[in-house]
């Protein structure tokens, strides 16, 4: 049976079940009719019929193939041969988001698994993979009609800038404790410039999103004798120096979030701004040691590694609100998804992060990610029973849930990207759902 995507309404906040449309208030259904005569009349006796919605683009595949995303790209990338091998060669298929239109096939010889891909222009992807023989990552160069690298080098990928010109790249040498940035040339592997993190006491954080979303503006060094530096990763350049006057040694931690570069040591927090590093204010700790920060516009989240959450303000340090009891918590805009498998029945429920309040209950979906508007998410929902997956977008504001459609023999690693669904199907196909 072939899969079909269809807008199936609106499904109040929490139930599952198919739509049920209102009627119209019982005065006015005889007006409603006898307008309905009318115009069925006058377009000739008949409404034209919907068109049917796209079938899904399903693309063959085997267990030993992998599906990774990078912004509106998919790429799918072959076994490699030879099976077992300690290099192994993999062909990479590459589409465009959302028509599924092919981009080109390249071939790499690669070790390990590869974790990540992303488009380095002209041609070039930059692959992210493991190398076990020596315990680190290692990003490699491709163009098409070659097997042999543009340029290879230790080190994981963490971004590229928006022009995709430049690639941001974390070298851990395990073999000398030492941790470093490096922003190279995306096309030529060129390095443009390298920060290493201080001998120890000292370290490094990164203006960023939410985790490896995003590439971020500023990495800011702090050393030993309270030296704080930030540096622009397009340029390498220095922007500001300052001198804090907390000690630094193994128990000091940097963050970064709201708009504040934050140093924690013992039972003090000093809070810099992200630019300018002046002082803004000073408080307890924010978050204990299993923890950590994030943003959650226009508050900042503190994160604990068991189930609480707190949003802080960032332009006093004040802890606005707390939440406990949820598992899983995901920033999303100015709302945090929670959802909890340890509850009793487990719901998806939206928090504002100006109060702190539940406004929402979904009910039993789960987070799909950034919805196709602001005030939106993607959700799903599998029956594990006959591995159909329903889907569709959840008003934030409401907890109410517009049905797209449902996919069948679904088996997992689903994923919204690009105004399309990606799953993996029980055959290990790859299906691809428009939205």
């Amino acid at each position: 049976m072939r899969d079909r995507v269809i807008d199936l309404g609106e499904v109040p906040a929490g139930e599952p079940g198919e739509a049920v449309l209102p009627g119209a208030p019982p005065p006015y259904r005889w007006i409603l009719g006898s307008l309905a005569l009318v115009l069925l009349i006058a377009l000739g006796g008949a409404a034209p019929a919907a068109a049917p919605p796209p079938p899904p683009r399903i693309i063959p595949l085997t267990l030993r193939d992998a599906i990774r995303v990078s912004d509106d790209r998919l790429y799918l990338i072959g076994p490699g041969e030879p099976v077992g091998g300690p290099v192994r060669t993999h062909t990479v298929r590459g589409y465009l988001l959302p028509g599924v239109t092919e981009l080109g096939v390249w071939t790499a010889a690669l070790t390990g698994d590869v974790f990540a891909i992303a488009d380095g222009g002209d041609g070039t992807l930059l692959i992210s993979h493991s190398d076990p023989e020596s315990g680190r990552d290692t990003v490699t160069a491709v163009r098409p009609g070659s097997t042999e690298p543009v340029w290879r080098r230790a080190g994981l990928m963490f971004g590229l800038s928006g022009d995709r010109g430049t690639a941001l790249i974390h070298d851990d040498d395990e073999g000398r404790h030492r941790q470093a940035w490096h922003g190279l040339d995306s096309r030529t592997g060129k390095v443009r410039w390298t920060v290493g993190s201080p001998p120890d006491p000292g370290g490094s954080a990164l203006r960023t999103g939410y985790f490896y979303t995003g590439f971020p503006e500023l990495i800011y060094t702090l050393h030993g004798d309270g030296r704080l530096e930030a540096r622009e990763t397009g340029t390498g350049r220095v922007t500001v120096t300052t001198r804090i006057l907390q000690p630094v040694d193994d128990i000091t931690t940097l963050w970064v979030a709201g708009g504040v570069l934050g140093i924690s040591h013992g039972d003090e927090t000093v809070a810099y701004d992200d630019t300018s590093l002046a002082e803004r204010w000073r408080s307890g700790p924010l978050v204990g040691p299993d923890g950590y920060l994030l943003d959650c516009k226009p508050l900042i989240c503190a994160f604990t590694r068991q189930d609480g959450l707190a949003g802080i303000d960032p332009a006093t340090g004040r802890q606005v609100w707390r939440q406990d009891g949820w598992d899983s918590r995901e920033p999303l805009g100015d709302h945090v998804m929670l959802s909890s498998a340890a509850r009793g029945d487990p719901e998806l429920a939206v928090l504002d992060t100006r109060t702190g309040r539940i406004i929402a209950r979904a009910g039993r979906w789960s987070n799909g990610g950034p919805g196709p508007r602001p005030g939106t998410a993607y959700v799903h929902r599998v029956d594990a029973t006959d591995n159909t997956m329903r889907y569709g977008v959840l008003e934030l504001a409401t907890g109410k849930v517009r049905l797209l459609g449902s996919a069948d023999r679904i088996a997992g690693d689903c994923q919204f990207r690009a105004g399309v669904l990606i799953c993996r199907r029980l055959d290990a196909s790859a299906g691809i759902w428009r939205l």
